[in-house]
């Protein structure tokens, strides 16, 4: 069997600001083995990655590279937690009573963004033509940033075990993810792009979240500037009218056997904040190469350290100083600390 990994990443410059400790995150789910029948079991795997603060959720790297122990969730709003069944529990195909943690280890941390990713995979045993919804909700945190109460937020997937009428098989769901948070300047539109990966090919949609499973009190428009938009292949448009904002990305991620299909296969959350800031004299991004293109495939041998170099340009000047390249990748990856070039500062 093959497997693909991919991680997301965004270099940075230093901004000092004050953040609740939750700031989103994705759950997924894939079958492990698709020789299945109906009435049969198949094996799934749930994957939650979270976001948190690290000043308030730590992460190292020894963390990381043992993958133990579980980051340290006390006394903070999901503690103790269990990814529970929120509708159509009837048919969940087993899954009540047998719910997974939502407490996860840490894969990702940057002390320049204040950023703590975790990451929990856990198989559990369904019946196959099971459909469901599973969530994560609680209240506070992450939406009192972004929307000013904090009455409740949720994330909700859509897990689906019958087969295609396409192909006989069990569906694979998309998967995106993204840094959150991520800054953009104000009064200036920007655009982001939300990388998706579809492992059947399938016809992947994205829209807003909406309703109580999918985004609780936290739903946009409110979590969002006026006049926000995105696209159907998870494109968004948005301009931040005041420094020091944060606002709420929730978007669905549903696939769809053909572009004439109206009844998504999957849906699958990505929640995220932007952060609006006041930019100094110079707004340019830096540059960030490598000896690869964005979306290549690369392979790694079993066993087998397997290690990718970038070079960061600062575009700025002696005036801003890159600090930190964040990351957002499968457990792990160690990244280490960056590394001046001695005959060019901006490098």
């Amino acid at each position: 069997m093959v497997h693909f990994y991919h991680f997301w990443f965004i270099a940075t410059f230093a901004i000092s600001i004050q953040a609740n400790h939750f700031r989103g995150g994705t759950i997924t789910w894939k079958q492990i083995n698709n020789n299945v029948s109906a009435n049969g079991t198949v094996s799934v795997m749930i994957t939650q990655t979270y976001i948190r603060n690290w000043s308030l959720i730590n992460c190292t790297d020894a963390m990381i590279a043992a993958q133990s122990p579980p980051i340290d969730l006390t006394g903070k709003s999901g503690a103790g937690a269990l990814l529970m069944c929120y509708d159509n529990c009837s048919t969940s195909g087993g899954y009540v009573g047998h719910e997974v943690p939502i407490t996860g280890y840490c894969t990702d941390f940057s002390t320049a963004l204040d950023v703590t990713v975790s990451q929990r995979s856990d198989v559990v045993n369904l019946t196959v033509g099971a459909p469901f919804l599973v969530a994560f909700a609680a209240t506070g945190n992450r939406q009192l940033l972004a929307v000013g109460s904090s009455t409740g937020w949720s994330l909700s997937s859509l897990i689906d075990l019958r087969i295609r009428p396409d192909n006989g098989l069990i569906n694979t769901p998309p998967v995106a993810t993204c840094v959150s948070y991520i800054s953009v300047p104000v009064n200036v539109q920007q655009t982001i792009q939300i990388p998706v990966l579809d492992a059947d090919n399938d016809v992947v949609r994205c829209r807003f979240a909406s309703g109580t499973s999918e985004c609780a009190n936290a739903c946009p428009p409110t979590s969002l500037p006026t006049g926000t938009t995105r696209s159907s292949s998870c494109m968004l448009t948005i301009t931040g009218p005041t420094a020091g904002n944060y606002y709420l990305v929730v978007a669905q991620l549903e696939d769809f056997i053909t572009n004439a299909s109206t009844n998504p296969m999957s849906s699958v959350p990505i929640q995220f904040l932007v952060y609006v800031y006041a930019p100094t004299n110079c707004t340019i991004k830096p540059l960030l190469a490598s000896g690869m293109t964005s979306g290549d495939c690369l392979g790694a041998q079993v066993g087998v350290n397997f290690t990718i170099e970038f070079t960061v340009i600062n575009l700025c000047g002696s005036g801003r100083t890159i600090t930190d390249i964040a990351t957002l990748s499968f457990p792990i990856i160690i990244k280490s600390a960056l590394v001046q070039n001695p005959t060019n500062v901006s490098v």
